[in-house]
């Protein structure tokens, strides 16, 4: 999408993220592998790794899931997976990321 978009990993994964979270249901850990390029959480999150962690702790309380840093950390990866796989699809260059972001902001 780097490619598609001129966008840096780091501000993909932020909006896959936000779209996973999003979607009511529960995305399966089991359903995503190891593999893939990894980010630390200063560069993915930057300034905003406090937000996005209480983003990811209230989605946690939500879905009724155990609070604890293995589970964080499992249900960030399939939120990203699952919100990458989404963004992908709605993707194609950035003209794209503009008429999503108003879609997304009109609901």
């Amino acid at each position: 999408m780097k490619k598609r978009t001129g966008l840096t990993p780091n501000l993909l994964a932020r909006f896959s993220l936000c779209l996973s979270l999003k979607d009511q249901s529960i995305p399966n850990p089991d359903e995503f592998d190891d593999k893939g390029s990894e980010i630390s959480p200063l560069v993915l999150f930057g300034e905003y790794e406090d937000t996005y962690r209480a983003l990811m702790i209230q989605r946690l309380n939500t879905d009724h899931l155990l609070l604890n840093q293995d589970m964080l950390n499992k249900m960030l990866k399939a939120h990203l997976n699952r919100g990458t796989i989404a963004l992908f699809a709605r993707i194609h260059d950035l003209s794209d990321f503009h008429e999503m972001i108003k879609v997304e902001r009109a609901q």
